[in-house]
Formats: structure tokens, sequence, C-alpha cells
């Protein structure tokens, strides 16, 4: 059997198969909760997510199979990362500068300003 997209965390976490069933039927839980308060509610439960983040993850990230999707997943990010960061540095750079500039005729020119009185 093939592993799924896990329920919260798909975008970068493919779950084993007993692990997605186990989840399936948590999430299901949750929804169904979330249906008694709520006969219109629609989507994924708060509380699943939540519950996802604090208990599931952390009990799993020790698994081999969780854990080296986790640390593939920092590294993608620490990549995209580094290359938003050089993209606002060759955006943002030339603004900087012309603020830079006007911060010092901003200064110079209140100096100037100042010192009129005084002299």
């Amino acid at each position: 059997m093939l592993s799924r997209p896990h329920p919260v965390f798909g975008d970068w976490c493919y779950c084993q198969p007993g692990d997605s069933q186990r989840l399936l039927d948590r999430q299901l839980s949750y929804r169904d909760a979330a249906l008694k308060e709520d006969p219109s509610f629609c989507g994924m439960p708060p509380e699943f997510e939540q519950w996802c983040k604090t208990s599931w993850l952390p009990a799993n990230l020790g698994r081999d199979f969780y854990r080296k999707q986790a640390e593939t997943h920092i590294q993608g990010l620490a990549s995209k990362i580094s290359n938003l960061q050089k993209e606002i540095e060759e955006r943002a750079g030339n603004l900087l500068d012309e603020r830079d500039r006007m911060i010092q005729q901003r200064i110079w020119l209140q100096n100037e300003l100042d010192n009129v009185g005084a002299g």
C-alpha cells in the first residue's frame, strides 16, 4: 500500500498506511464532534490540527520514516528562506540606499537649520 499525504502536514509529510487509517479515524471523530456543535460545520476541525501539532507529530518524529521527511522539509525551508532573503536584498537594496541618502540629507539639513541662529 502506498503512503498518503498527512491530512494536516500533507505539503511535506506522507504517512504509512496504518498511520493514515488511525489519523483518518481521529479526524472523523473530531469532525463528528464539531458537527454536533454546529451542523453546518465543514472543513478541517481545528482541534484535529492542534492535536496533530501537539501530540501526533512529536510522538512520531522519532521514527525514521517521519524524521527523514521532517529533516528534508527543514532543509527545503532553509533553501527557500535563503532565496527569499536574496530576493529581498535585491529588490530592497536600492530602496535602502535611497532611504539612507535621505536620512543623511535630513540630518545634515536639520543640523544646518539648528546652527543658523548659533553663528
